[in-house]
């Protein structure tokens, strides 16, 4: 089975504690499939305790991990306790997401002091607000959002990669077809990778799945082409403008209000999906093209003398140091914040109508649409 983690270095850098503001966005923790991966599968809704498409015991165990790891790395600098003046915490309108929120706010935000209202069994626990933006959010779930433009890109992309991955791994589809009872291909793979939940949560894999074509197993395949269908969504600047351009917009703002001490925020935190990391990394050129593990974080820190850092946790480890720092095209170890804001210029998108304008095709906006029927009308009379 292929490693799903995104590894960008092995070199283990260390914490550095003159962080003076703090943007993060990290995946929500394992969560149970959608629904029944294929018809045979027996791991019906009965083996997942808070249902489908939930939040798992796993997946709760990882964000109190993802806490502590924050913790830990910042609490000397920008989150040593809890000030909804100076941290913000936000989530996608997604139970998993919010709930996984919860649990990294439970392990990153002991009460401390005058916040401690209990001190039996919860000493170390107090409640910290976990803000949403509703539905839809173009920040946080940009891949919900209805972007014609977008849309058609991606579309007209995957005619081609279909029929070639189609062709290529005919012989494994067909064979995981036969053991699914379950017709596979492109179009749906991510049923069936869907399994890899089960194996997550202690449930046996198959046997069928080891069952190897060319020297791989069908698990490999699977992985490989849920990899190549879910990239392809996010995997250009043009389309990581369309998913990510806003909250790239977003997070540039806030750094520079901070850079220049306008802003009373210390740290913003965002509790979201693989679709949103995804587009970031490819927005910042700095992705590697690889699937986003659970609670993975990516965060951007803003450095006395204004220097932007960036790294990305990929495991989930605790060591505050298990990070891998990631570097802009252009913009290496001395990264200052004007350098940052150039790099990113192309891909930004500055507010809602904007995002709305660029997502629209020339015949799919209103106004031009009723242009393009008056000339058809007058052409035919």
């Amino acid at each position: 089975m292929q490693f799903l983690y995104l590894v960008f270095s092995s070199l283990l850098l260390p914490c550095v504690a003159e962080v003076e503001f703090l943007l993060a966005v990290w995946r929500h923790g394992d969560r149970a499939p959608e629904s029944l991966p294929y018809p045979s599968d027996p791991y019906n809704e009965t083996y997942w305790p808070r249902g489908w498409n939930q939040l798992t015991n796993v997946g709760i165990d990882q964000a109190t991990k993802l806490g502590r790891f924050l913790r830990r790395r910042y609490q000397s600098s920008v989150l040593s306790v809890f000030d909804r003046k100076k941290i913000t915490i936000r989530a996608s309108d997604a139970d998993r997401a919010i709930e996984t929120a919860q649990c990294v706010a439970t392990t990153l935000f002991p009460p401390d002091g005058l916040q401690i209202w209990n001190d039996g069994k919860f000493r170390h626990w107090q409640p910290i607000p976990i803000r949403t933006n509703g539905k839809p959010d173009p920040m946080l779930r940009p891949s919900k959002i209805q972007c014609p433009h977008y849309q058609r890109i991606v579309a007209d992309e995957r005619k081609k990669i279909e029929r070639d991955i189609n062709e290529k791994y005919k012989s494994e589809l067909d064979m995981i077809s036969n053991h699914t009872g379950h017709v596979t291909r492109y179009a749906n793979i991510k049923d069936i990778y869907n399994i890899i939940l089960e194996h997550y949560n202690g449930l046996p894999f198959p046997e069928w799945v080891e069952q190897k074509v060319n020297n791989r197993s069908l698990l490999d395949t699977i992985t490989e082409i849920r990899r190549i269908a879910r990239l392809q969504l996010f995997n250009s600047r043009e389309k990581a403008k369309y998913m990510a351009g806003y909250m790239i917009d977003q997070w540039s703002e806030s750094l520079v209000l901070a850079s220049q001490h306008l802003n009373t925020k210390k740290a913003l935190l965002y509790s979201s999906h693989d679709g949103t990391l995804t587009a970031l990394l490819y927005g910042l050129g700095i992705s590697n093209h690889q699937l986003i593990p659970y609670t993975a974080c990516i965060m951007v820190e803003l450095h006395t003398g204004n220097n932007i850092k960036i790294y990305f946790r990929n495991s989930t480890s605790e060591d505050p140091d298990d990070v891998h720092e990631l570097f802009i095209p252009g913009c290496t170890t001395d990264c200052h914040i004007s350098k940052f804001i150039k790099s990113v210029t192309g891909v930004r998108v500055k507010s809602l109508e904007q995002l709305e304008f660029i997502c629209q095709s020339a015949f799919t906006r209103p106004s031009t649409l009723i242009f393009a029927i008056i000339i058809v009308v007058r052409l035919i009379l």
